[in-house]
């Protein structure tokens, strides 16, 4: 059997952070939950269509239709609007990503068909939400605490990936079938990040075509997967 990890929580910069939910205030009123709800969507899309944080809050409360009073009475500042709106989609992909990876597989799959089916729920999920991530990816490289979250959601990712291909464990003949599988998951990953633009600029992105991709990642580690150890050298006398 193989040891699968509880989720991990990243502390980046050997410090702990502090929860966003202790910088928001709670509404007094029903209208104004709704209303800072209307600014982290403006703030969502204004990230998607800028891949920055080069927006004020005033921008905010005219793309929301809000006043930027309504928004102060919530938070104390831009940033801390933004990490609000990165934990709320942090936790709506979180449960996206549970709810994929809860899927059955089918019956009679073959171990190489579960590589492609697991390769290709990370794959969508993160294809679907790389507008999303890209820009909050970036920020992470001077915000901690939007750090600190990313690197729990990446975890989690990566041990539902480790965990849905550990189910056909007997079927992994590298001798390290934890590693094995923890260094397939950063490979497909890296690879995705790149084509997706993810914590990079999008020049990079985009390099051939996605369904090729996602198919040579999958002979990829079906085979470093079930390759049989190399016999080790006999020492000369």
């Amino acid at each position: 059997m193989i040891p699968v990890s509880p989720a991990v929580t990243a502390v980046p910069y050997g410090r702990p952070v502090e929860s966003v939910n202790a910088r928001v205030r709670e509404p007094k009123q029903e209208r104004s939950r709704l209303s800072f709800d209307k600014a982290l969507d403006a703030v969502i899309a204004l990230l998607v269509e800028r891949r920055s944080d080069s927006f004020t809050l005033a921008d905010v409360a005219q793309r929301a239709g809000v006043s930027t009073g309504s928004i102060y009475g919530r938070v104390s500042s831009k940033d801390d609007l933004i990490r609000t709106a990165h934990a709320r989609e942090m936790e709506r992909i979180g449960d996206e990503q549970r709810a994929a990876f809860a899927e059955p597989a089918p019956a009679g799959e073959t171990f190489g068909e579960a590589v492609e089916r697991v390769i290709g729920t990370a794959a969508e999920l993160l294809r679907r939400n790389a507008p999303v991530l890209g820009p909050f990816m970036l920020l992470a490289n001077t915000d901690a605490q939007i750090a600190e979250l990313g690197g729990a959601a990446h975890a989690e990712l990566r041990e539902a990936f480790v965990a849905a291909l550990a189910e056909r464990a007997d079927e992994i003949s590298h001798p390290e079938p934890r590693r094995a599988l923890e260094w397939s998951f950063t490979v497909v990953y890296s690879v995705l990040a790149r084509w997706l633009a993810l914590g990079s600029t999008q020049q990079a992105s985009g390099e051939g075509e996605w369904s090729g991709i996602l198919a040579d990642l999958a002979r990829m580690v079906l085979a470093f997967l079930t390759q049989p150890a190399a016999p080790r050298k006999s020492r000369r006398r």
